[in-house]
């Protein structure tokens, strides 16, 4: 047997210090690397909770606004508590109550120390030029709206050098009830389309996503949490001293990402208060407003009642008992008498059609609207064959352009062109050829309907006095009348959602436009 010493295996070798160094700073970089890369993701994923969260805040505000005020409203309005042409951003505009409440949570966020959180409803046809798309943002939409399965987008941007996270989540689909608002602008409220005068947010279609709520959140923060996070998970490799210095910035961080969560809901409680009391200050204003218009009306009927029967029945009697006394007492009278008389006759006359023009004024006003399709060509063909009737000798070519349509109430639409042609044949009477058309010419996208006439016209320095109730711009002894009409024609085209407006010149004639909402 052989007894010689034994070898070490020569493919084997101890690592030296340097070697072991070397190891644990690449050990220590490696792991410096995971755990920073840990730490971000946690912390990104935590403020992209937070960011998600505030948007879906906004999201139940929305549906609070919109299935709840919206319907409510209506239902107030439908029911003659409010006025059909009342409108206010700060009930109707989700939108804007929306950007209200997160500019007061942006606040609250300052003045506890945190950064504000960007917040944009973004639309390529807004309302509001502050919520105007950028071409990014535009992008976004037409992707939304191509891919109906896709739900969220989220990504990191950079800003003025400094890091945020951006959400975006597809706003609510246009559905039936939105089109009240955001259809066809004649469609809309009165009060709306005075408020909004061009036509961002109209025209929307049924199941497009118009807008996208965007939320950007500051990441500076966060990332520099992960760089202190990582530098003591380094020292944590180094010693138990570093592990547990480590663990206790990590608990801090929770508890303070814990306590920024419980102060955004405290925060979104507070806004929901302010919200549920804003809604009974405003229920509280229409129910008082509502009242107010009650008692208004009570006192319209009273006066109207007093007109009909108060007033009728004493001018009766003074013109049936100056009737007898012309009649039985002509000649005791004498011609100064008798003159007399005919001013008193001719006053119980202008007195009776003044009260029959208020009552009519009243009536249309108040009375309920029947809307149906009318055939506005042959309406005008009837008044005019009675004003022929009526005035069997009068020269006077009439113009009816055929085919005319609309919508409305047939005696309150009738009541309009009676006033129209019936003003445009009085005006013209004193021409020895008076000429009267009724046509219709396009006005954007919708019709514009004309009454026009070569009669005497007007000056249009006072055309803001046309539809006021009793204003004249010409003499009685001229052209008698009462200055009733244009102002009930105003009335009812405001009651169908249009509009009345006039040109003219003086002894060249006087034009009448007109427009109907559509029913």
């Amino acid at each position: 047997m052989d007894g010689g010493p034994s070898t070490a295996n020569p493919g084997h070798r101890t690592l030296g210090p340097a070697a072991w160094v070397l190891a644990a700073l690449l050990g220590a970089a490696a792991a410096a690397a995971l755990a920073f890369g840990a730490v971000s993701a946690y912390v990104t994923r935590r403020a992209d909770d937070n960011v998600r969260n505030v948007l879906l805040t906004h999201r139940g505000l929305h549906h609070y606004i919109q299935r709840t005020m919206h319907p409510a409203f209506y239902s107030a309005r439908d029911a003659g508590k409010v006025a059909p042409d009342y409108y206010s951003p700060i009930i109707f505009s989700s939108s804007y109550i929306v950007r209200v409440m997160h500019g007061f949570y942006n606040e609250e966020r300052v003045k506890d120390g945190r950064p504000p959180i960007y917040y944009k409803l973004a639309s390529d046809n807004p309302r509001n030029p502050v919520n105007q798309a950028t071409p990014m943002e535009a992008r976004l939409l037409r992707r939304f709206n191509a891919d109906r399965s896709l739900r969220q987008h989220r990504e990191e941007v950079e800003v003025d050098g400094q890091p945020f996270l951006l959400h975006a989540i597809p706003f609510l689909e246009t559905n039936a009830a939105c089109l009240k608002c955001h259809g066809r602008r004649e469609d809309a409220p009165p009060g709306l389309q005075a408020l909004y005068p061009g036509e961002g947010g109209f025209n929307e279609q049924v199941g497009v996503i118009r807008a996208l709520e965007i939320i950007r959140a500051p990441l500076s923060k966060e990332r520099h949490t992960a760089f202190l996070a990582t530098g003591t998970f380094m020292g944590g490799l180094l010693g138990l001293a570093g592990l547990v210095l480590f663990n206790g910035r990590l608990r801090s961080m929770v508890r303070s990402r814990t306590r920024a969560l419980e102060s955004e809901v405290q925060e979104r409680a507070r806004a929901e208060r302010e919200v549920r009391d804003l809604n009974r200050t405003l229920e509280q204003r229409v129910e008082e407003r509502t009242a107010q218009l009650q008692a208004a009306n009570r006192e319209l009927d009273a006066f109207a009642y007093s007109v009909s029967h108060d007033l009728r029945a004493p001018l009766r009697a003074i013109d049936g008992f100056s009737s007898a006394l012309e009649e039985d007492c002509a000649d005791a009278l004498g011609a100064e008498g008798r003159d007399h008389l005919g001013r008193i006759r001719r006053g119980c006359a202008r007195m009776g059609n003044l009260i029959e023009d208020l009552l009519k004024l009243s009536r249309y006003t108040r009375r309920d609207l029947d809307i149906k399709d009318l055939d506005l060509s042959r309406m005008a063909e009837d008044l005019i064959a009675d004003l022929r009737a009526r005035e069997p000798g009068s020269p006077a070519e009439f113009s009816v352009q055929p085919g005319l349509r609309g919508r409305g109430d047939e005696t309150l639409i009738g009541a309009v062109l009676e006033n129209l042609l019936g003003n445009a044949f009085k005006f013209s009477s004193r021409k020895a050829a008076p000429r009267i058309e009724f046509g219709a010419q396009s006005q954007g996208e919708r019709l514009e309907y004309f009454v026009q006439d070569n009669g005497a016209g007007f000056d249009m320095a006072y055309a803001d006095k046309l539809f006021g109730a009793f204003q004249r711009l010409h003499a009685m002894d001229e052209f008698p009348g009462t200055g009733i009409g244009l102002a009930t024609v105003q009335r009812i085209l405001q009651r169908h959602g249009g509009s009345v407006r006039a040109e003219a010149e003086p002894g060249i004639g006087a034009t009448f436009f007109f427009t109907l909402g559509g029913g």
